[in-house]
Formats: structure tokens, sequence, C-alpha cells
């Protein structure tokens, strides 16, 4: 080959891999790959628990304040409540009040979001947490900003159904509320029905299949059988869309104290992938059957199913207490990666999953990072974002932790 071509050919090579190192971007709280920012989860601490609604959001938008955005970039957004502490539809009206207050190009550019009751959250003076993704924009203006929103047909005005940029397709809070007719299943199988129907609806209307979705979250009231709702819901998706028992995606399920309604038994968020689904890169469960896969990644990111601190080659046997069910997670999670091509030191945001009464927070977060940071001493300098959940219970008696993981995959 001749000599000039091979330099040129290390140049382009040297380019764009320097490229791809400055798409992610670390500080303190905040990740971001590309186009797409992870903030840490922020808690509320004011001893009014109305105002705390103001101070997740005051303190949400000068994090992302240290990207050049604000709280009107969120895409997509998750309240989480101490249940009984105030009434969710308070909290809803108090949250687009001063959002759009300090944004208001949320009026048109609205985000999609949902709001989870749990029985405490890490920090004991808060009622409030807010968890969102946020987005640069692609483009410049009032009116626009590059990410393509669908809003409901039926449902709340202040969000969206969906949002999505040139990647992925972000949706709201589905719950069992037919709001068409008025209607809501008194049962989890009627909900379900529901819940999936919509789903597929919107997927629809912006040009997709459930077969693309790479990541769920499945929200269960306490008194609900997490096993049946997991097999129900797969079950249903296949009836919408035979192709996605061939294309699984990650996903977590988790039992809180409810969500925006009383009635409500379950609710789920999703994100899809705009590529073919045959493009999406997955690495399955081969211990055990699931109706998930390990990892699965399009984009730029690779999402990481919710894992315990179980040994999965001997039927999901439970390691014994919070700690070593903590070290084994983090164990389950750094083998997915490694098989994946990946690593630990490629996450950028992730969610521990506990079940109350377990441990303390600080002592579950330093378990956590001594854990990750002995298999990714990179992270002691640039650590993930971050957001603690306390939840009911998860998919299983013995189940006393969980970790969720995002990581780049550029």
């Amino acid at each position: 080959m001749n000599k000039k071509i091979i330099v040129l050919t290390i140049f382009i090579m040297a380019g764009c891999l320097a490229l791809g190192a400055a798409d992610i971007e670390r500080q303190p709280g905040i990740v971001s790959v590309g186009n797409i920012v992870f903030p840490a989860g922020i808690c509320g601490s004011d001893p009014d628990p109305i105002k705390q609604v103001d101070e997740v959001i005051e303190k949400m938008h000068a994090r992302l304040g240290q990207r050049g955005l604000g709280i009107g970039n969120m895409l997509q957004h998750t309240i989480f409540l101490k249940d009984g502490a105030l009434t969710p539809m308070a909290v809803l009206n108090r949250f687009h009040a001063t959002a759009t207050r300090l944004a208001p190009s949320l009026k048109e550019l609205r985000s999609v979001g949902t709001i989870i009751r749990v029985p405490e959250l890490p920090d004991p003076k808060a009622v409030v947490m807010l968890d969102l993704v946020a987005g640069v924009p692609l483009k410049k203006g009032e009116k626009q900003d590059g990410y393509a929103r669908i809003p409901f047909t039926f449902g709340p005005g202040e969000i969206a159904e969906t949002i999505a940029d040139e990647r992925f397709l972000f949706t709201a809070g589905t719950e069992g509320m037919d709001f068409e007719h008025g209607t809501l299943g008194a049962t989890i199988e009627e909900q379900i029905v529901t819940i999936v129907a919509k789903l597929d609806a919107a997927v629809k209307k912006a040009g997709l299949s459930l077969s693309q979705m790479v990541q769920h979250n499945l929200y269960v009231t306490k008194g609900t059988d997490p096993m049946k709702v997991i097999q129900l819901f797969h079950t249903e998706l296949r009836k919408h869309d035979p192709e996605a028992k061939n294309f699984l995606g990650t996903g977590s399920i988790m039992v809180v104290d409810g969500m925006a309604a009383q009635g409500f038994l379950l609710e789920m968020d999703a994100v899809l992938t705009k590529g073919s689904p045959k493009a999406v890169k997955r690495f399955p469960f081969s211990e055990i059957r699931m109706d998930v896969v390990k990892t699965a990644a399009a984009g730029g990111l690779m999402f990481v199913t919710a894992m315990p601190g179980a040994d999965l080659a001997k039927n999901m046997a439970y390691a014994d207490g919070i700690d070593a069910q903590i070290d084994l997670a983090v164990q389950n999670i750094h083998q997915a990666l490694k098989k994946s091509g990946r690593s630990l030191a490629d996450m950028v945001k992730h969610r521990l999953i506990v079940k109350k009464g377990t441990a303390d927070p600080d002592r579950v977060r330093a378990r956590f990072h001594e854990a990750v940071q002995r298999l990714a001493p990179a992270l002691k300098k640039n650590p993930s974002a971050e957001t603690y959940l306390i939840v009911e219970a998860l998919e299983a008696p013995g189940c006393l932790f969980e970790a969720s993981v995002i990581v780049s995959d550029r």
C-alpha cells in the first residue's frame, strides 16, 4: 500500500477515535453520550413537601446548566413520590407549573413522563425525587429543537405520548386507563390488555413496531404478582407483534405503592430504537429462560437488564444478605458487558433498586461503588450518573437488590 494512503488512513482512524471519545462527557452527577444526557436523580429536602417539587426542578435545571441546557431540554422524566406525603395530582400540577415557568418552551416542546409512588426515598427528608433523560437541541428555535413529538389523542395534555430523535423513541408512562372511553379495568389482566394496546398504537403512530423496543420498566402495584405480570405482558406484546418474540429487549420490574390514581395496577415506559430490530446487538440469557435479554445495543447505547444478586446458573439462587447480593449483581453485569464487548468503565447511568428495609442507602452505595471500581478503576474519577430507588419488592421474595445500567456503545 502507498505510504501516503497508510498515513492518511491512520490519520482518519485517529480522528474518528477522537470524535468518539469527545462524544462522551462526564462531570459529577451528569454524563452525556452524543445528544443524550443522563443526570443523576435529585431528591428534595425542603420542610414544605410541595416546595420540594420546585426544589428538585430548580436543582435539575442547574445541573443541566453544566451542559448549557435546562429543564426545558428534558426528554423523559419520572417523578418518584413518597406514598402518602402529597397527592399525585398536586405534585403533577405543581411540577408542570414550575417547569414551564423556568422553561416556557415546554408548553410547546413537551417531555414524556410519569409519576410513581414509592414507600420511601434515599434521603430521609425527601418526599419527591426527579429522574430524567435530557437532550441537546438538534435544531435552534423557540418552537423547534429537532425532536419529534406526538401528542396524546386521548390523554394528558401536559406531556407528549412519545418523543424521538434520529436514534431513539421514548414513551410516556402507559397505564391501564382507556382515556377515550373513560374506563379502567378492575383486574391486572384487563389493564395489561389496555396498556399493550395503547403502547402498540403509540409506537405505530411514530412509524415503529414493538419489535424495536430495547428497554422497558414495569411498575406494578403491591399486592399484584410481578412474575404473573411479566408473563402476561410479554404474551400480550406478541399478540400485537408476533415478531417481538424474536427481538427481545432489556427490562426491569419493580413493586411500588402506586401511580397517579389508586386504581392503576401497572404502568410502564419504554425506549425503542429507530433502526431495524435486526440491527440491535443482543446478548441473551443462557442460564435460564427469560422474556428479556441481558444486553441490547443500538444507536450508540447499550441497555442492561436489571441484574439481581442471584446465581443465574443455579436457577436464580439469591445470595444471602444485601452485601453479597450487591457483589453478585455487579459480577452479573460485568460478565454480561464483557460478553457483549463492553465493560463497566463504559457505564453512563445506573439505577440501584433496593427492597425497602434492607439497608442504609449510604451503605448500599458504598458497597456498589466499591464492587464496580474494583473492576473498573477509571470510574473513581469519572463516575456514572446514579439514581437510587427504594421499592416495596422486586420480582421474587428473596431479591433484595438489583441494578440496571446504560453504557456507551461508541
